[in-house]
């Protein structure tokens, strides 16, 4: 398996590893490394794109993902790539790119966040991060034709980001540890021993597996946009600077 370097730097932008298998699929190759600085596509939050170098050729990577040998860095398909298994490679992501995913993937999470401290009522269920259509859904707890406030929800995103930023960072906690803080979300992960959380100071944590900025104060341009109310359901959708 693939060790995600990701989940420990997101402002990594290389990483030296050592290619453990290659695999051939039509007319691309996917290359598997021992570690990656690549972030896969899933999550809700779009895939790192970037270069692996390999005897000092450089070659396109414009598609990760997970698969069940690890991490699957896909590339166009080239003969000499299928004898570099054992030797060792210079990953490079877009850094730009990568800093724009995790912006949105934070912010969801805060958009989030304010919701449910406004309305207990309400619990995070599902986020799409990706920055040309994000938006979060919350899922009611009981039945309520309760109103959220868009001015009241993006007062308190100004307040947040420009005013009374959080940090945020990764923790581990136990399973049971998380089903006690995330009940709901609990039964839609990984049930092993440690679940990786993704904690804005001030919030309760969550179970995440995506890129996020250190701090909500590199969230310029946060806003929501639009609250929908659809049965059960509150999909909220936001925008955020690219810069």
């Amino acid at each position: 398996m693939t060790t995600p370097k990701y989940f420990y730097d997101t402002y990594q932008e290389e990483n030296t590893a050592t290619i453990i298998k290659v695999v051939e699929m039509d007319d691309t190759i996917a290359v598997y490394c021992d570690s990656s600085v690549f972030y896969p596509q899933g999550g809700g939050q779009p895939c790192d794109v970037g270069s692996l170098e390999i005897d000092g050729t450089a070659y396109h990577v414009y598609h990760v993902e997970t698969t069940e040998e690890g991490i699957a860095h896909v590339l166009e398909s080239h003969p000499s790539l299928l004898g570099c298994h054992g030797m060792q490679c210079k990953q490079r992501i877009d850094l730009q790119r990568r800093l724009i995913n995790a912006k949105s993937h934070t912010a969801g999470h805060l958009i989030s966040h304010i919701i449910e401290n406004m309305n207990s009522n309400l619990s995070p269920a599902k986020g799409h991060h990706y920055p040309d259509n994000a938006y979060i859904e919350l899922i009611e707890n009981e039945p309520s034709n309760d109103n959220l406030s868009l001015a009241l929800i993006n007062e308190q995103v100004n307040t947040l980001v420009n005013q009374a930023p959080k940090s945020v960072q990764s923790i581990n906690l136990d399973l049971a540890e998380v089903q006690s803080l995330r009940s709901l979300l609990s039964k839609f992960i990984p049930q092993s021993t440690q679940i990786r959380m993704i904690a804005i100071d001030g919030f309760t944590p969550v179970p995440c597996g995506g890129t996020h900025v250190a701090c909500t104060s590199e969230l310029n341009g946060l806003e929501v946009t639009k609250i929908k109310h659809k049965k059960d359901r509150i999909k909220v959708s936001y925008i955020i600077n690219r810069g």
